[in-house]
């Protein structure tokens, strides 16, 4: 019984230390965060913008990141992970918020939609769009 005491202890404060790390966003995203994240989301808005106009419909082939004309700089980039691939043909960027508990990333491709998402280890629910009046 004693063994069995302490081991719901030892699970109990492991809970609650787990569950006290919060994610950036999501439903208690205050404004510092909810600002990083539509950072982050005009980022990959402007990639697909810069690739569908600079690359695609001028030289006919999607460009790699150093060819656009998209400030990735360390310093603006702060606190988000950048991974870009291309063939010319298509292209495929991910930008994950490494300040996020819960790895929050945005993932485009030359079909110019836009994912938002977590891993699967993580409960997270999305942020949902306000519906505007």
């Amino acid at each position: 019984m004693r063994v069995f005491c302490v081991a719901a202890i030892i699970s109990t404060v492991f809970s609650a230390s787990a569950f006290a790390q919060q994610c950036s966003h999501g439903p208690n995203e205050d404004a510092v965060q909810k600002g990083r994240r539509q950072f982050a989301l005009s980022v990959v808005r402007a990639i697909n913008t810069a690739e569908a106009n600079e690359g695609k419909t001028k030289v006919g082939k999607y460009l790699p990141l150093v060819d656009l004309s998209i400030d990735l700089t360390k310093e603006r980039m702060q606190g988000f992970e950048v991974q870009f691939t291309t063939d010319g043909k298509s292209y495929s960027f991910i930008l994950r918020d490494t300040e996020d508990l819960c790895h929050l990333v945005f993932a485009t491709n030359e079909l110019g939609k836009i994912y938002q998402g977590y891993p699967i280890d993580f409960g997270v629910q999305p942020v949902v769009k306000t519906p505007t009046k």
